[in-house]
This record gives structure tokens, sequence and C-alpha cells, in this order.
């Protein structure tokens, strides 16, 4: 059992890590999981009833917690075969098991805002294009640790790639109340991908799709996004 239990607990740290995101549902983990369930326990007879069981294990032991809806929410996982620090081979299937200092401080979105909030945006994030759904991230205006009573605001959020995420957060470029994309002047870079998308494009105005509803008014010059950017015009 506890060869079970580890692999469902790789399986919940690899959906964690390729979608930023600390709540998956039974249906979500059992697609992204079973193709190597399946190899890997060829005599596990009903693969999906064998892992909802573990789920309850885990469960019961304060890993993991059901919420509504048939949502898990992931916490600490505590593997019994140690936590490795590298790649793992499964029947050729590579793991990465993280530890679990790595979920401390961890940002969770219910997967339905997640869902709901790709698919506003068509699933591409409209500074550089890039439409593939695990590399993309539910980016917010006004600070996640500051104000979380805006963390499932749809007018707080926008979509963005996970390299232009880490770039916004880090205020190397913004965006104005115009929509317009404005570059930190002090942003030096040998990627083509960076200045394609954010020197060449600085004074730019973002296109977005018609049902997304960003509250420009988080994006005004006198609000406390751009407070903190000393290179942003007052």
């Amino acid at each position: 059992m506890s060869e079970l239990r580890d692999a469902v607990r790789r399986e919940l740290d690899r959906f964690r890590r390729e979608t930023g995101s600390s709540s998956v549902s039974r249906q979500e983990l059992l697609e992204q999981a079973l193709p190597r369930f399946e190899r890997q326990f060829p005599g596990a007879q009903t693969p999906g009833q064998t892992m909802s069981r573990v789920l309850q294990e885990l469960g019961r032991r304060d890993e993991i917690t059901l919420h509504g809806g048939g949502l898990y929410e992931i916490h600490t996982l505590s593997y019994e075969h140690g936590t490795p620090d590298g790649e793992v081979e499964s029947d050729g299937e590579p793991y990465h098991a993280e530890t679990s200092d790595t979920v401390v401080g961890a940002r969770s979105l219910p997967t339905s805002f997640r869902r709901t909030t790709l698919a506003r945006f068509g699933c591409r994030c409209p500074v550089s294009g890039v439409d593939h759904e695990r590399l993309l991230d539910v980016a917010h205006v006004l600070s996640w640790s500051e104000h979380p009573d805006h963390r499932l605001d749809p007018g707080n959020v926008l979509v963005l790639d996970r390299t232009h995420h880490a770039a916004f957060d880090r205020g190397l470029f913004t965006i104005d109340a115009g929509l317009t994309l404005r570059t930190n002047p002090s942003l030096e870079t040998d990627s083509a991908v960076l200045e394609r998308t954010l020197v060449e494009a600085d004074g730019s105005t973002l296109t977005l799709p018609d049902p997304v509803v960003l509250d420009t008014s988080y994006l005004s010059a006198r609000n406390e996004h751009h407070e903190n950017l000393d290179w942003f015009p007052a």
C-alpha cells in the first residue's frame, strides 16, 4: 500500500508543479495519472477505484482535504520511501518529487476558477502568444498577499505565461489603464523572446478577448500596483 500512496503523492506533486494550483479534482488527477498508474501497477483490477481509495487514505493522513464540488486541496505530502531530489524513472516516465518545503507559501486557486479564466483569455498569453495550458498562469494585478478579497476577482486577473508572469511580478514590465504595455527601461536581455515581446513591444496596446473583464482601474498610475515601480511615470 505504501508504494501506491507514494505513486499518488507523486502525481499530486506533478499536478501542482505543472499547473501552479494546489486544488485538483478527482477526474483531473485520473486523466493525468492513470496511464502511468496502470503501467506501474498492472495487477490493479480497477485502477481508478484503487486511486480513489488511496486519496481517501491521504485525506485521513491530512495530506489532502476534500472540499465541496469534488476538489482536493493538496497539503504537505509525506513520502514513505524518501523524497528524492532528482528525476525518478517509472516505466520510462520521469517523476520529479519535490521536498515538502517547496509547498510553503504556494498559491492555490480553485481549478474551476483557473479554467474559467484561461477560457476567457482564449487559453493564450496576450503578451507572448504562448497558448499551451500548462505553461500559463493566472496572474494578479493587486497583489495576492495584500488583497485576499481580490484573489478570485475576475477583474483583477489576467493570463500570462510563466516567464512573463515572473517578469510582471518583478516589475520588468507592466500594463497601464489604457492596456498599453510599458517595459522597464533598464531591462537588458539577450533573449530573442524577451526582446520581441517586451523591449520591442514597449508602448504597444494589448488586445484582449471580448469576454475579458479586466478592471483597468486596478492598473491606474495612482494604484499601488505601480507605486513600487520607480521607473513608471506618475
